[in-house]
This record gives structure tokens, sequence and C-alpha cells, in this order.
């Protein structure tokens, strides 16, 4: 029975050789004035190796102003055809398409670049705190002719189609919706006024490139904000774009002035939310029909054709996670898919941070360029300590290149804390990579001891070539006075389950992820929480965006939270706990002068891990090559972790 996933599908006149798409997803590779480097190609190049039908680029900016990234990419004049055709040829070599997504990011552009931040009207975005000025309607039309002339050095540049976004409270979106567009002139009012930049851009790149290449349109299915696009506007503009002459409909939502995370769908948002609105979508038009958003599984992409809800389904950071995904999905390798867990760290995280981006799961992600596993001559004889994410890591790398690996690891399975993630609320898809490592450590033929803790005489029987240690941390316990006197317990043995809390009110002392996440899961059991933590900035380690939804719904759940607040001591008070505190700030330190008092039925520490050394200080004695990673050499995020274990196996 054929697969339709893997069916070919038309756009246009384009055939594509499969129903997946890569959507667009910001990549921070450029330079800084916007041109293509090998890290892109080389990045691209492997997800079209990897059987994906047909490829976005990363938001090709068509004026400067209008850019979000210092190495965003640019197509605003001619000088970048020839980078891009390289990226073309490649792709193409590769066996894949490659569609060009053009676009103006108005008043959503970053004001650290833009000296003059444009949109339909000077209304300011909430996300970046910047007041564009209103076009005027003699500057328009420059603004139609840098989509038009982008459109044609898309087309010289050998690109297959082209993407234009009226979606995501971009430029064109900007003059689309009454919330943004408070223009009274020809360009806004009512809904075909608004309509018309979007229009004339259209129209404009249909005169430019006629039909060799066709034009993709993206649409929000609602911008969910309050005066912003709804359903009933995303089947209207549907069929408008249809009569213009799109060659097929990408429908997405959320706006990144306002409503980031229906853009950008992190970990805590609904899974596969746009397939409703994209078969009203489908159902209006006769054009084909793309969804994305939180579409990760094989499974779920298959059930979205099958079901004629949409016509191509569109995976973004899936792809970072795994470039094979295609190639394993058709294969019914399936179990070999790295999933993307949708948790924003390695890809947004490290954009921000101006790294580009990567992905926590999959440390070759933007590494394509300059880094290759390569078999060794003389394998040796590696033992790993510990099967946390950093250890079957090392473990999975040093196996691929030929060496004979054997993890140790002392609990029952592996995973680590890691495994504790899991636990946390909107976090059960971080499970699937623990699966997926395990399955890899069989497939590669590492030696899995459970049950069993490396130690130094298991070491000076066997006497390995090489030891990696992972053996992780353990929860500081701070010596606060009165601690053992009353009620508490560990963060950690709470999510793993070894312990619970007593009675209702509960006091968790450090707001850092892991402090926040269990205030959470506790409140949701019906716990009345307060959350406490010594610096000014709660759980630091955290995608702003994932940082600003979790604060959002303690708020919504009724969790206390303050900072600032320095513990000194508990005691017992009836039955309860009596916590005393004083004020802090990194100016001045605790304010000895002043007293907070809190009360509580139970105590939870989440004060942070400290790394567990006796087997590396032990190694270091007896001389025995070896190599500390993860949490064992210094208590960090997962990100840290897996990427120390994949570069000591590379190293061994």
């Amino acid at each position: 029975m054929s697969d339709e996933l893997f069916s070919p599908v038309r756009i246009g006149g384009v055939e594509v050789k499969n129903r997946v798409v890569m959507t667009t997803v910001k990549l921070g590779y450029g330079t800084k004035d916007g041109r293509i480097t090998d890290r892109h190609i080389a990045f691209y190049t492997r997800r079209a190796k990897g059987g994906v039908g047909l490829m976005m680029t990363e938001p090709l900016y068509v004026l400067p102003n209008g850019r979000e990234l210092p190495t965003q990419l640019a197509i605003h004049d001619d000088s970048r055809i020839d980078g891009l055709h390289r990226l073309t040829d490649a792709v193409h070599e590769a066996g894949a398409k490659m569609c060009a997504h053009i676009n103006h990011a108005g008043m959503a552009a970053n004001p650290k670049l833009a000296d003059d931040m444009v949109s339909a009207s000077d209304v300011q975005c909430p996300a970046n705190g910047a007041a564009p000025r209103a076009l005027d309607t003699g500057e328009i039309a420059r603004y139609v002719e840098a989509f038009a002339s982008a459109a044609r050095r898309a087309r010289a540049a050998g690109f297959d189609a082209v993407e234009i976004p009226f979606s995501h409270g971009y430029l064109i979106h900007q003059f689309l919706s009454a919330r943004t567009n408070l223009r009274t002139d020809g360009y806004g009012g009512d809904w075909e006024g608004r309509l018309r930049f979007g229009r004339e851009v259209i129209e404009a790149v249909k005169t430019e490139i006629g039909d060799d290449l066709p034009v993709i349109a993206r649409i929000n299915s609602q911008d969910y904000v309050d005066g912003g696009l709804e359903l009933d506007d995303a089947l209207a503009l549907a069929r408008e774009l249809e009569r213009m002459g799109v060659a097929a409909i990408s429908v997405t939502s959320g706006t990144m002035c306002e409503t980031p995370a229906f853009c950008l769908y992190p970990h805590s948002t609904p899974k596969a939310n746009l397939l409703p609105s994209a078969e009203r979508v489908k159902g209006s038009v006769s054009l084909p029909v793309m969804v994305a958003g939180r579409i990760r599984t094989p499974s779920l992409a298959r059930e979205v054709v099958s079901s004629g809800k949409a016509d191509l389904v569109g995976l973004g950071r899936p792809f970072l996670a795994d470039p094979d995904w295609v190639k394993k999905a058709e294969s019914g390798d399936e179990e070999a898919i790295i999933l993307c867990a949708a948790c924003h760290q390695g890809c947004l995280g490290q954009l921000r941070k101006g790294a580009g981006s990567g992905c926590i799961f999959n440390p070759f992600t933007g590494r394509e360029h300059e880094v290759e596993v390569e078999r060794v001559s003389e394998p040796k004889r590696v033992y790993v300590a510990g099967g946390g994410p950093a250890g079957m890591q090392a473990a999975l790398i040093a196996a691929s290149r030929g060496h004979k690996v054997r993890l140790f690891e002392r609990n029952e399975d592996v995973g680590g804390l890691f495994r504790l993630a899991v636990k946390a609320p909107y976090k059960e898809e971080f499970a699937d990579f623990i699966a997926h490592q395990k399955f890899m450590l069989n497939r590669l033929g590492v030696s899995v001891r459970l049950g069993e803790e490396l130690n130094r005489d298991t070491i000076l029987s066997d006497t390995p070539d090489c030891v990696v240690v992972a053996t992780g941390a353990s929860p500081v316990v701070p010596k606060f006075k009165g601690l053992n006197d009353v009620c508490r317990v560990s963060a950690y043995d709470l999510l793993e389950g070894r312990a619970d809390v007593k009675g209702k009110d509960i006091f968790v002392v450090g707001a850092g992820v892991t402090g926040l996440e269990v205030a959470e899961l506790l409140a949701q059991q019906g716990h009345k929480c307060t959350v406490v933590r010594r610096r000014s900035v709660l759980a630091p380690n955290l995608d702003p965006m994932n940082a600003k939804l979790l604060l959002a719904r303690l708020k919504k759940l009724g969790v206390n939270v303050q900072t600032g607040v320095a513990v000194e001591g508990f005691e017992p008070s009836n039955g309860r706990v009596k916590i005393t505190a004083h004020p802090y700030s990194e100016e001045g330190g605790v304010d000895t002068a002043s007293a907070l008092e809190f009360g509580a039925d139970c105590v939870v520490l989440a004060t942070g891990l400290k790394p567990n050394t006796e087997l590396a200080d032990a190694l270091e004695e007896m001389g025995i090559e070896h190599y500390i990673v993860g949490d064992a050499k210094e208590p960090r995020e997962a990100l840290d972790a897996i990427l120390e274990g994949f570069e000591v196996g590379l190293k061994i």
C-alpha cells in the first residue's frame, strides 16, 4: 500500500517528490552584511540528502530596515544572487527543491539594526518596544517593488518557488490586520483597503517572474490577539490569494510582536494546533494547502495527508533535531528518529545568544560544515560511567567511530537527572530522546550494564583504555538553621517519586527552572505554593519565551513567586513550618535589619546541584586516560551536557 506522505505533489509548475516541507527556520549563520556562508549550504544540503521534498530558506530580507537578526540572509540587491545560487545548486544536486522565503518584518524588525522602523501605522510592537512610523502613500510603491525585485533575484539564483508571508505580524500582515492598520487612506479602513498592499505585492511579484516560479502565500489561521485576524479572515484571504494566482497556501498563526508562542510553538503550546484551521482553508480553495505547528511524528504527518486535512506537512525544528526524518520515516526506521521536544534551548536559545540555531538533542546541527565522524584505526576499550544524556552521547559517538564501549549505570534505567525533566508539566516529549539514545546504544552494540556502578575496583580488575566520567551531580542541601527539624524534601526526590510533600501549603527554596517547574506541578495537584529566590532573575538559564510562559502559568495557578529573599532558617510551629528570611539585593547583599517570615506545611529544596567527583578523583590518582562530561564536570543545562558528551566521543 502506497504511503501518501511520500507521494509527489505539484505546486504550480513544480513537482515536489513528497509532501514533507521544511518550513522557514531562522538560522543566524550569515555574515553581518547578510551574505550566505558554507555553514548555510552544509545545513540545507544535509536536510536535502535526508529526503525532504521542499525546503524554505530562512527569511530573506527584501530591505535592510526589515531584518530581524544581525546575521540574517539578504536578498535586497543583485550582489546576493551568486551566493544564493551556490545554495540552490547544492540543494538540487542533493535531490530537493528550494523555495526563497522573502520578507520585510516591519515593526517586528530589530530596532538595533533598522534605523528607519516602518509599518502600516505608528503602532508600537510590544516585543521590541519600538514605535515605527507609518509609511506614507508615496513610499509604499518602493516596498512593493522590493518584494518584486527579491522575487526576480530568487529566480536568477535558481530557486524553485517563492514564499511570501501574509502572516506572523510582519509588514504585509501589519497592513492586513485592523489592530495594526489604523490608516484612513486607500491602504486602510475596510478589508479591501487593508488587503491592498498585499495584493499589490503579489501582482508585482507575478508581473516580475510570471509563471517561472510558483508563489506560495503563508497566512495566519488566527492571530490570538483581540482585534487581530480570525479564521473567517483566513478563509477570505485564501480565496483572494487564489484569485491573485498564488500556487499554494501555507497555514500558520500568531504574531511575533504579541503572540510569538503561536508562531514558534514551544513545548507548552498545543500539539498539531492548526489542523482544524488548515482543513477549513483547504475546503475553501482548490490550491494545495500546507500546515505546520508541532507535527513532529511520521504517524501524525501521515494522518494529516491521508485524512485530506492538508496536502503538505511542514516541519521546521524537527529537521534541526534530525535531518534524516524523511528518510527514516519512509524506510520504516522511525525508532531511529530524533524527535523534537519543542524546548527551544538549542535553536532559539542559541540564536538569541548569537551562536546560530543548533539543537539540544543533535550537536551536529549547525556544525555540518566542520564536524565529521571518522572511524578510528585503533579501537579502544572505552568505559562510560553514567547513563545520563552526556554519558550516552559519548558512548554513541565513540561506538559509531569503532571503539568498543561499555556503559555502566548504577540505577536500573538510563537517563540520569534528565529523566526528572520528563516529570515536569508539558515536558513529556523529553522522554523520546532518552528512548532514542537507548535504541541507538543497542543498535551500535554498546554493552549497557544497568544496576552497576563503575568504581576503582572494576577499573583495576579490567583496565579499560579510557573512561568517560558522566557520574552526574547530587542535590545541594544548604546548612539552613533548623532544616532537619521540619518537613522538607528535595525537589529531585519529589520528581523521582522517592518523596512526597505533606499538607497544602508548600514553600519552595530556589526559583531556577527546577524550583519553578516543581511549583507548577504541585500547584496543578492542588497545593498552594510560595517560591523564593535570593537573586533577582528567575530561571536565568531558561529560554526567555519559555520563562515568560512558565511565569504566566504560575501566576494563573496562584503561585507566589518572590525574588530578593535570603532564607535564614526553619523551625516547627504548631505542626507547620515557620520560615525566617531577610531581604536581599545584588547591590547591598542581605539586609539583616529587616526580617521576613513565611509559614508552610512542608519545604521543598531546589537549591542546585554539586558534581559527583569521586570517580574522577580516583582516575586522576590512577593515571588512567579519562574525560569528565556533563554535570560531573559542572552542573549546567542538558544542552551543555549532550554537547560535551558528543565532543568527547569525537576526541577519544
